[in-house]
């Protein structure tokens, strides 16, 4: 895979991730309206020559599900990306559907659409599909499960590019337990 390629698929996957945590956040929360909120995040990454890369991104929530998401990236040379995105969480049918655009620095654009669709006993499924500004597709297929039990959250996903090949990840991670408030 090309490392342009690889860098945009990293910087899309990276402009969904507020909005699947959003997500995930609402259907923990969905048995009543939420207030509005609005978070802001600015990320630094310093790579081992010294260069950043900086991300600036807000999510707002609606209260009843729905997120919208704007990221801005500034490289070590000053070329800016940015990623628009919003979407929509049903608490009846534990799903969030979503989608956006990608500005890259040299201004060609693509699009992405994520579906996650819960279970309820913890358990998820989700597809994303990115294109590119040349047409071409590319998907992702996961799932997740949290053992309350193990204090795990076991994932997997396959990657599908255009040229047909796949790439796979799978991972457990360790969450720890919630402790009750100290008074």
């Amino acid at each position: 895979m090309s490392t342009k390629r690889d860098i945009a698929i990293k910087m899309t996957a990276a402009a969904l991730l507020p909005a699947l945590w959003a997500a995930t956040f609402s259907s923990a929360q969905a048995q009543a309206p939420r207030t509005p909120r609005t978070y802001n995040s600015t990320v630094t990454h310093t790579g081992p020559a010294g260069n950043t890369l900086t991300r600036q991104s807000s999510l707002t929530t609606n209260g009843q599900g729905g997120v919208t998401s704007n990221s801005t990236w500034t490289g070590p040379k000053g070329n800016i990306a940015t990623a628009q995105q919003s979407g929509q969480y049903n608490a009846a049918t534990k799903t969030y559907t979503g989608g956006g655009t990608f500005t890259g620095p040299n201004g060609q654009q693509s699009t992405f659409n994520t579906t996650v669709q819960g279970n309820g006993a913890g358990g998820y499924t989700r597809t994303t599909t990115v294109t590119g500004p040349n047409g071409k597709t590319a998907t992702t297929t996961g799932q997740g499960q949290y053992n309350a039990a193990a204090g795990t959250l076991n994932q997997s996903r396959t990657t599908t590019y255009p040229n047909g090949q796949t790439s796979g990840e799978s991972r457990s991670v360790s969450v720890p337990a919630q402790q009750p408030p100290s008074n």
